[in-house]
């Protein structure tokens, strides 16, 4: 009997010391204990929560998707994980407790000993988590065309270069610039060039392999890294593009913004290679391309 309330004591301790909240699930959804002191979430009382249903505290979907946890977790033996939006327009009883404000949280359960099936569940507020996560996001990301961006697409560019250097690989980089985008801008508005900026991303974004990667990298244009592509293939792949853009601003393709681009390729020339070399080079044919008039493809190696 000490033994046991001993245990019980320092199990008291440490749920007093843990920022997230602790809930013991019946396996039919009832809340046999809980604990969640000094919590963000109002969720009552210290004893407000045990003996209420899901059904009291959630609402009916989230209620039902909790339980679905409840039965795969008792089920598989295993933790389970989601994460969840507390919207206090949806969860009313929260709302009555006094919350306002949204909250992200991740929600586990994992089975817990007992005579009576039942889970242990850990509620973590994540709303930080998931903001730095979207500033993250944001920070790699084109704000207008969604895409990639030049800050994460050199380290990516780096790691296969690394790849092909080790497995005998080769791989090729190739820019994309709208031709005389900012005399399109000048004389039409800024407007139509966002829109050719959108409309060939998505375009680029759909004639892409799924091992590709694209991003924007500049003003007027776009890079897509090609994994396992040698300098003819390159060459080949930058032709496509060509074609597609030239289909793009065909009479009859539903828009009436005539553009074209210019397509500098680069291929890994060995190990002493380097993601900002290759990009380089990629941007000195580019250059090549727009010296010339535009509307061309130039490669190197």
């Amino acid at each position: 009997m000490k033994n046991a309330n001993l245990l019980q004591t320092r199990i008291d301790a440490l749920l007093n010391v843990l920022s997230e909240d602790v809930l013991i699930l019946s396996q039919q959804g009832t809340i046999i204990f809980s604990s969640h002191n000094d919590s963000a979430i109002p969720w009552g009382g210290a004893d407000e929560l045990t003996g209420k249903q899901l059904t009291d505290i959630f609402p009916g979907e989230i209620a039902s998707q909790l339980q679905g946890m409840i039965d795969k977790s008792l089920g598989l033996n295993q933790l389970m994980v989601k994460e969840v939006l507390f919207d206090p327009t949806e969860f009313i009883y929260l709302q009555q407790q006094g919350m306002v404000e949204s909250c992200w949280v991740e929600i586990r359960m994992a089975p817990s000993s007992g005579d009576e099936p039942s889970v242990v569940c850990r509620i973590e507020d994540i709303s930080r988590r998931k903001m730095a996560q979207r500033e993250s996001s944001q920070i790699q990301r084109d704000l207008l065309t969604g895409m990639y961006n030049r800050r994460a697409l050199m380290p990516v560019l780096a790691q296969s270069i690394a790849q092909a250097v080790r497995y005998d690989w080769v791989c090729s980089l190739m820019l994309i610039d709208v031709d005389s985008l900012r005399l399109i801008n000048d004389q039409r508005g800024w407007d139509v060039g966002d829109q050719i900026l959108k409309r060939l991303a998505e375009s680029l974004n759909s004639l892409k392999r799924t091992a590709d990667f694209l991003a924007r990298v500049g003003e007027d244009g776009f890079a897509i890294l090609l994994p396992e592509t040698n300098a003819e293939q390159g060459i080949l792949a930058a032709e496509r593009v060509r074609n597609m853009v030239s289909d793009l601003s065909a009479p009859n393709s539903g828009t009436d913004i005539a553009f074209t681009v210019s397509i500098g390729v680069a291929t890994l020339t060995g190990e002493d290679d380097s993601a900002e070399s290759m990009f380089n080079r990629a941007e000195s044919s580019l250059q090549i391309c727009k010296q010339q008039g535009g509307n061309q493809i130039s490669g190197s190696e």
